[in-house]
């Protein structure tokens, strides 16, 4: 009997070591570090820190990953969307930790470049960048922020929704050459991107014309008269608003007949220095009414020693088209007019040959091509009409 009382003994006391080594107590406690707002298609670290050496499993999207360990790094692929991130650690005794949050991702912007390829001096440029998601890359970054650099010099410009459109005059005077054009976006998490370009930029064709203008008309230019104009035009160019005043695209201001091209070098008396035609010529009867090219703002509009009866619209966005040598106006200072609307007749007043209209398109106070703006809403772009037959 003593010897089976001790058998008993003996196993009553296993039985308690025995079951002391099922311990009691909490699933192993996980602390989990990882990005909240993760990018699509970038990676996405997790680090995984168990305060007893587990078997942890994490699950994210269609990867499943399982390995023991106490400390544990993984390195994911961000997927785009809202997925969970599932995370286990088990102990040798079965007890699971779990750790589980809502990952969403989305694709960076991608930021592209509309430009043209080539312009020539007096051309106006415009400098086109857009962002979006590429194909079956949704959703998207939004943009915080972007901008537009031409030859390393920030531009100013007009963001109207995913894209940002900067005009920029090139003088007649520029150097032919190629153009270096950058575009940046800040997404809304900080990231970067940027995209490169370039624009060809050609030089003038035209030869030189030889006007012979007479010295009676030649007169009517005086240092006074000189004086008075420019003042004019710089109080005119420094009232442009910052934002479009158009959504149309621009038209011919008078019917008549194309005279004389912007850019073209001209002596007007023999022997004479060089300079360019800043504007169009286009002939016409007097009379003949003169609308306005495109929605905006009157600045100036009244009679000049050399321009003659000149009115100059404030399109926004540092554009501005001049009509010269008007016999009549039909407009006051402060109007605001519609495109096609009468703002005055043709004429041939100042330093004019004969009736005819003068007239400009400047960017920033800077001549641009006027021909270059007609039929589009922004130059550059296809005519208005090829646009309606797409």
């Amino acid at each position: 009997m003593p010897f089976v009382a001790a058998g008993l003994i003996l196993l009553l006391v296993r039985g308690v070591v025995v079951g002391s080594a099922v311990p009691h107590g909490e699933a192993p406690r996980l602390h989990v570090e990882v990005d909240p707002q993760p990018v699509a298609g970038r990676p996405l670290d997790v680090l995984i820190t168990v305060d007893v050496p587990a078997t942890v499993r994490v699950r994210y999207a269609d990867t499943v990953i399982e390995e023991i360990a106490q400390v544990m790094h993984v390195s994911l692929l961000a997927e785009a969307g809202e997925w969970p991130l599932e995370i286990e650690a088990e102990d040798a005794a079965g007890r699971v930790g779990r750790d589980s949050r809502l990952l969403a991702a989305a694709w960076p912007p991608l930021p592209r470049l509309d430009l043209p390829s080539a312009i020539t001096v007096g051309d106006p440029l415009l400098l086109r960048l857009t962002w979006g998601a590429a194909p079956g890359r949704e959703p998207r970054l939004e943009v915080a922020d972007a901008f537009l650099e031409l030859d390393g010099e920030r531009q100013v410009s007009v963001r109207r929704g995913d894209e940002l459109l900067s005009l920029r005059p090139v003088p007649l005077a520029s150097v032919p050459g190629g153009l270096t054009v950058r575009g940046v976006v800040r997404d809304e998490l900080g990231g970067v991107h940027d995209v490169h370009g370039s624009v060809v930029l050609t030089a003038n064709p035209n030869p030189v014309q030889e006007l012979n203008v007479q010295a009676s008309v030649m007169a009517v230019i005086t240092p006074e008269g000189r004086e008075l104009e420019a003042r004019t035009l710089a109080e005119a160019f420094d009232a442009v608003g910052p934002m479009p005043r158009w959504d149309r695209p621009f038209i011919v201001p008078v019917e008549g007949r194309h005279t004389s091209a912007f850019g073209l070098p001209r002596r007007y008396v023999a022997g004479g220095r060089v300079s360019y035609h800043l504007g169009h010529d286009i002939a016409a009867p007097t009379g003949t009414p003169i609308v306005a090219t495109n929605d905006g703002v009157v600045r100036v509009a009244g009679m000049y020693p050399i321009k003659g009866g000149l009115v100059v619209i404030d399109h926004g966005f540092g554009l501005s088209s001049l009509y010269f040598h008007q016999s009549a106006l039909a407009v006051a200072v402060g109007e605001v007019v519609e495109r096609g609307q009468v703002i005055g007749y043709v004429g041939s007043t100042g330093l004019s040959t004969g009736p005819h209209l003068y007239w400009e398109m400047r960017l920033d106070g800077v001549p641009t091509a006027p021909l270059a703006w007609v039929d589009r809403t922004w130059p550059g772009e296809a005519p208005a009409s090829a646009q309606a037959a797409d």
